[in-house]
């Protein structure tokens, strides 16, 4: 698990506390979620509706140090129940951060992919009920040298407006100082950038040569509300927002929800919306741990940004 890699750069910060209502949902638990330490790894949930059930996919690190890809479900978004590993690709050490859309009832699944180290890119797979994945591979890369996403490219944010796929991403050209991976370049001004891309098919991907959001910004998750876009971020304060008219142009908001020092002391790991009428629920990885590698997923009702939510 490389979370400590990607946040070397990221500064603890001091937040107020988040709301009393946030519950936990999953801890991992098993040698597939347990983590090498054993107090349990799991995070990066993404939820989608699939007739009448609801489906949350997401990354689980086992007592072997590898992430896979778990499935957890429900009737009412409150009670999960927990199905195991769903897929994990062959031969490779990282498998995690699904993003999950379903087109004419066809399940696509966009995760991160690295088969050693942070030679990250961003795979495919697709199934026809949510529970048996067919493997595509890779479908986006790193670009070359100087471009800002040339080191890796990762954790990817996908929806489908009805006529062709938007992907948002993580990139990176390289590591901060003293990142645990000598293989890799590393930079005092090192940071996270988000990119952008459009296909219709899914698979052959246009990618927008230029980031579209900076602010060492990662682990996003993007979703429409009221036809304005909300991007969730992850971050050692807590979980922050931006927004837009378009997905090109963002409007930094700052803290959406913050970091409490008893359930997430060191912030929130790869945060998702789920909307529902006029109900919103963040869900987040709690970090337990200054490294990022101990996390339980919880949720919580939060309150968007007036003038998102007023149509």
């Amino acid at each position: 698990m490389r979370k400590n890699l990607l946040l070397i750069c990221l500064l603890s910060a001091s937040g107020s506390a988040i709301a009393a209502d946030a519950v936990l949902v999953i801890r991992g638990a098993g040698s597939r979620a347990e983590a090498p330490h054993g107090k349990g790894n799991v995070y990066g949930a993404d939820i989608v509706r699939h007739g009448d059930n609801i489906l949350m996919y997401y990354g689980g690190q086992g007592r072997d140090g590898h992430d896979r890809i778990h499935l957890a479900t429900s009737q009412d978004l409150q009670s999960w129940t927990p199905v195991g590993v769903v897929f994990a690709s062959e031969g490779i050490n990282h498998v995690n951060d699904p993003s999950v859309v379903i087109v004419q009832d066809k399940f696509y699944m966009y995760y991160t992919r690295a088969r050693a180290g942070m030679n990250d890119t961003i795979g495919l797979a697709t199934s026809t009920d949510g529970r048996k994945w067919t493997d595509h591979r890779s479908v986006l890369w790193p670009r070359e040298k100087p471009a800002w996403d040339s080191l890796l490219v990762g954790r990817p944010s996908v929806i489908h407006d009805g006529k062709q796929f938007q992907m948002w991403f993580d990139g990176r050209a390289d590591l901060p100082l003293g990142a645990p991976d000598a293989h890799t370049p590393q930079s005092a001004t090192s940071q996270r950038y988000v990119g952008y891309a459009e296909s219709t098919d899914g698979v052959q991907w246009k990618r927008n040569p230029d980031y579209v959001f900076a602010n060492d910004a990662g682990g996003v998750h993007i979703s429409r509300v009221n036809e304005q876009y909300i991007m969730l971020i992850e971050s050692r304060d807590g979980t922050k927002c931006a927004t837009s008219n378009n997905g090109i142009s963002w409007r930094d908001r700052g803290v959406l929800v913050a970091k409490d020092n008893r359930t997430s002391p060191y912030g929130h790991v790869t945060p998702f919306l789920f909307s529902s009428a006029n109900e919103h629920i963040l869900y987040f990885g709690a970090a337990q741990s200054e490294q990022w590698d101990q996390n339980s997923i919880m949720r919580q009702p939060v309150n968007l940004p007036a003038d998102v939510t007023e149509k």
